[in-house]
This record gives C-alpha cells, structure tokens and sequence, in this order.
C-alpha cells in the first residue's frame, strides 16, 4: 500500500511539473509536508521503544502518546500501548485500553490477547479473583500461548501454592514452554514450595543464564541456596539484584530483597 502511494505520488507530481513549474512545487511541497506527518508517529514510536528497552517506562508512555496524537491506532499499537502503561505502573489506564477494545467486535485471537492484558490490568490493579476468573475461562475454551500459561501459573502459585493442581499446571506449562522465563520461574518455585531444591536449582541455573537482568530469577536463585545452606552463594546472588532491570511489573518488591539480604547478612555473621 505504501509503495502504491509512492508511485501515485511521483505520477501527480510528474504531471505538476508538465503543467507548470509552480503546480510541481506546490504538489512537491506537499507531499514532502504530508510524508513528514508520516513519519512523526514513527519517530515518536523508536523514541518510545528506545526508552522502553533502557528501563525509561515514563519516558517510554509520554513518547508513545505523542505517536498516537498523529496516527490512527490501530489493535497492535494499543496492547504495546497496555504493555508500555504496565511497566509504568499506570494500571488504571493500561485497564482502561483493555476494555475500551473489548467493548467491541474482535476476532478471536486479537479478543483473546486482550483478555489476557486485562487479567494483568485487574490483578496489579488489587482484583486477583477476577482476573484468575478470566483467564481460566480462556484456559479452559482451548487457547494455549506462553503468557497465559506463565500469567495463570503465576496467579495459581498466588492462590494455591502447595496445591496438586498448581503443581500440575505448572508442569504442563513447562512441558508447553520451556525456555520461557516466566514459566520456568514458576516451575522452580513449585518445586522450592515442595521441598525438591535439587529440581529447583537445576531450573534457576538455567535462567539466571539466560535471563542475568531478570530479578525474580537471582531473588528466588538465592532462596534456593539458603535453603540448601549455602549463605555465601545466596548474598552473591542478591548482590546481583541491583543490577537488574525494575519495572512496575516486577513480582518482587524493595521491602522482601532487602529484608532477605538481612537475614542472609545475619547468618553470615553468625558463622563468622
């Protein structure tokens, strides 16, 4: 479609400049003006993305606004939009851009995706039970991806930690996925709840390998080692956390790393 309109343009101007020198200008000069308009939202949105990768989310959602000043948004733009809000902690408007697409006809992967952002938006907005509600009912109609298997493990650990079915779930969603980051953190932290640290270990290892800015992985790395008493190996891990990415999404808060780094600190005193 793009380059369609480009030929276009090149016809009409082609045709100016046959006509007269000042129609070509006028016709060159506005296409020049309407392909800047063009481009501004695209600007807007690198500028966006950059701040997003750099950890910026505030930046990131004031830049991905003016993007949308000049554009029409399409479904696409806004669950990156969601996702952006999100990171930001802005959880009532993210919400918001959920259910304004909701409240119209989508087709069923597009409605499903929504639903799933949504689920985030009720629960980091204080409602776990409505958004467990929604995206087990997404479960249970068939649709299977990575994020709901990672969001509804997560919410399940959250509910039920030491039930069967959490355990069950979880593991389906590792036999599903098993490079996935989220997944695997919730595949650990069943078996930490149960006891088998070995299993545990195994799986953080992976992910601290392969996600090293990822903070729920050194945080729970290093329950592991105090669990299996190795203080030492858990106040190296921990010491890592500061150079993690932090969001408003991050499941661990400032309060739990820093009391945990005390109790370890304690315990290496206590060898001393």
């Amino acid at each position: 479609m793009k380059f369609l309109l480009l030929i276009v343009a090149c016809i009409v101007i082609y045709f100016a400049y046959k006509a007269s020198l000042v129609l070509g200008l006028l016709c060159s000069f506005g296409v020049i003006i309407y392909a800047i308009i063009k481009f501004i939202p695209f600007m807007f949105k690198i500028k966006s993305r950059k701040s997003f990768s750099e950890g910026e989310y505030k930046n990131a959602v004031e830049y991905y606004e003016k993007a949308m000043k000049y554009s029409s948004v399409d479904f696409d733009s806004k669950m990156e939009y969601t996702r952006i809000l999100l990171r930001a902690g802005e959880f009532e408007k993210a919400q918001q851009v959920t259910e304004s697409l909701l409240a119209h006809k989508l087709e069923p992967q597009k409605r499903n995706v929504a639903v799933l952002e949504r689920a985030m938006c009720y629960y980091k907005n204080g409602n776990l039970e409505e958004a467990y509600s929604d995206i087990s009912e997404l479960y249970e109609d068939g649709y299977r991806s990575m994020t709901l298997y990672g969001m509804l493990g997560y919410f399940k650990i959250l509910k039920e930690p030491m039930s069967d079915d959490t355990f069950n779930f979880c593991c389906e969603a590792y036999d599903y996925a098993d490079d996935n980051r989220d997944i695997c953190d919730n595949m650990l932290i069943c078996y930490y709840n149960r006891g088998e640290y070995e299993k545990a270990k195994e799986i953080s290892d992976i992910i601290l390998e392969s996600e090293p800015k990822f903070v729920e992985a050194w945080y729970h790395a290093a329950q592991i080692d105090i669990a299996i008493g190795d203080y030492k190996s858990a106040k190296e891990k921990l010491d890592r956390i500061h150079e993690c990415n932090r969001s408003a999404m991050t499941t661990i808060s400032e309060k739990d790393i820093e009391e945990l780094i005390s109790s370890v600190n304690a315990k290496l005193e206590e060898k001393e």
